[in-house]
């Protein structure tokens, strides 16, 4: 009995009370707000992962009291959406929390915490899909096919020729949802990570700054993963909702992550044969333009150190 008194009072001491209360308070109101105006969800979300991230940093005991009441009071408002919302948020702040704890290069953490929660992401969208909480991508896109039928009947020039068209365009639009997922979700850990670091250092939370973009490199086993991914892709069929799910969302994650190496080998080149500013743009352009070619430049320069061969 003594030592069990003990560790609960041991516990409570390392509880930052006033720091757990006023954690507490953000992000319930931050939940508040979104829930009856979630048009102000644009202006919160960049900066709400503040409050656990800081928590996480300093005390843990206290993150998780937190992380306890935020979600019993976001279950209150009765929104699936926006409880899945504010458990990814919960999520990353815990990523950013470690990673910092960690010392990690700020580059790192972006490419880190995007693909960690890009998975969460489409993850948590094909876990609403599976209870019908939210519509299936197909049915959803059939839909809006019929739609645009019925349009173009309406109009009377509706043609095979056009039906087909609209048909191939929605599929590839369909097929583009994850990764478009994956460009919003780097966007947003980019805001974040640019908006949040300068207030955690008035925490007194130390943070990393970014290095220039020709200096990332990144992992030689994401590409490994990667490879093996796109091997298990050719033996995935579609009938196979969760395993095809699993492998085409991961390969898009990852494709995202080489892209970005592909745009540090570009940068250090356009650097060091000293282009001009609007070469470094067009070549970032048809980077874009023309990806899977940047893919295998990204692949290759994570295999065999294509950085180095031009510093030399």
């Amino acid at each position: 009995m003594f030592n069990l008194d003990w560790e609960v009072k041991n516990l409570s001491f390392k509880v930052d009370i006033k720091a757990t209360i006023i954690a507490t308070l953000v992000l319930v109101l931050s939940v508040a707000i979104i829930n009856f105006v979630p048009l102000l969800a644009i202006l919160i979300i960049p900066f709400i992962t503040i409050p656990g991230t800081i928590l996480w940093y300093r005390s843990k005991p206290s993150f998780f009291v937190t992380v306890v009441i935020t979600l019993c009071a976001t279950v209150l408002f009765n929104h699936v959406f926006l409880l899945t919302a504010m458990t990814l948020v919960i999520f990353m702040s815990v990523f950013i929390g470690q990673l910092l704890i960690e010392r990690t290069s700020k580059e790192r953490m972006l490419y880190l915490v995007t693909t960690f929660m890009s998975i969460l992401t489409i993850g948590s969208v094909l876990i609403l899909q599976i209870t019908g909480n939210l519509p299936l991508t197909s049915k959803f896109f059939s839909q809006y096919h019929d739609v645009l039928l019925s349009y173009f009947q309406m109009g009377g020039n509706i043609t095979t020729e056009i039906e087909e068209s609209l048909q191939v365009s929605l599929e590839i639009l369909q097929a583009s949802i994850p990764g478009y997922i994956v460009l919003w979700v780097f966007l947003l850990v980019l805001v974040n990570l640019v908006v949040t670091f300068p207030i955690l250092r008035k925490f007194k939370v130390a943070t990393p700054v970014f290095r220039p973009l020709f200096m990332w490199q990144i992992n030689r086993s994401v590409a490994f993963v990667f490879v093996i991914t796109v091997l298990v892709s050719l033996f995935v069929t579609q009938d196979n909702v969760v395993a095809y799910g699993i492998v085409t969302n991961l390969q898009f994650v990852l494709e995202w992550v080489i892209f970005i190496q592909a745009l540090s080998l570009f940068h250090l080149f356009v650097k060091v044969k000293k282009l001009p500013i609007i070469v470094g743009v067009i070549i970032f352009v048809m980077a874009f333009i023309f990806k899977p070619f940047a893919y295998l430049f990204g692949l290759m320069d994570i295999w065999f150190n294509l950085k180095q061969r031009i510093k030399k």
